[in-house]
Formats: structure tokens, sequence, C-alpha cells
């Protein structure tokens, strides 16, 4: 009776730090934009995602705008994201997130600010509202 409470209560407080370990935080990504953040109207940028884990899942979103999301799983550091043809109404804040298969919680990345250069007076574009 003692061994089967024992053999229990150790089956407990190892499923219980397995729980706690899940819901450690995750140390943030790094979101960066090569070859920068600011971009020629009907240019291409490269948002580069890195995280301290490999094989994990990347995702880049853009604020004040839940519809936009790309999602791709590296089994490195890093994901690259490629934008293309971008237009004014492209520029804003982005960010970026990764999760573990152990975590399954996203760790999201500073925001950063793309800014898209207008053909009328080369200025970097304000962020599109919605």
């Amino acid at each position: 009776m003692l061994t089967e409470f024992l053999s229990l209560l150790c089956l407990g407080l190892s499923l219980g730090f397995e729980d706690e370990k899940k819901n450690e935080m995750l140390p943030k990504p790094t979101l960066s934009a090569l070859p920068s953040n600011m971009v020629e109207h009907r240019g291409n940028v490269s948002l580069r995602c890195q995280s301290h884990f490999q094989n994990v899942t990347f995702m880049l979103g853009k604020l004040q705008d839940s519809g936009y999301r790309q999602e791709q799983r590296s089994t490195g550091h890093e994901a690259e994201f490629l934008l293309t043809h971008l237009e004014p109404k492209d520029a804003g804040m982005y960010f970026c997130a990764y999760k573990t298969m152990v975590s399954q919680e996203w760790s999201e990345s500073e925001h950063l600010w793309l800014q898209v250069k207008d053909n009328d007076d080369g200025r970097g574009a304000p962020a599109a509202k919605k």
C-alpha cells in the first residue's frame, strides 16, 4: 500500500514538472529586415526571424491586420519571409513569433517598422489604417 502511494506520488510530481516546463516563457525571437527596413516602391525585402531553438514553427504577422499571417517550419534557428513588389499599403509594424513542439505557446518578437517609399515624394509611407 505504501509502495503504491509512493509510486503515484512520484508520478504526480514528475507530471507536474513536465507541465511546469511546458509553461516556461521562451526567449523572444529577433526580427530583422534585409537589406533594410526602408524599401523602394515595388521593391523586395526579406524579414528574418531568429530564435534560440531549432526545430520550431515561425510565424510572421502584421499589426492592425489580423488576416496577415505566414507560417514556416524550420529545422534551424531562423526563417526568412520574402515580401515582394511592396506598395505603400504594405508599410507598417511587423512581428514574428515562434513555438516549439513542447511549448505550443508563441513567443513574440519586438515590432519592426517597415517603410515603403512612396513614388510621389520618396518618403516612407505610413501604415495603411483599416
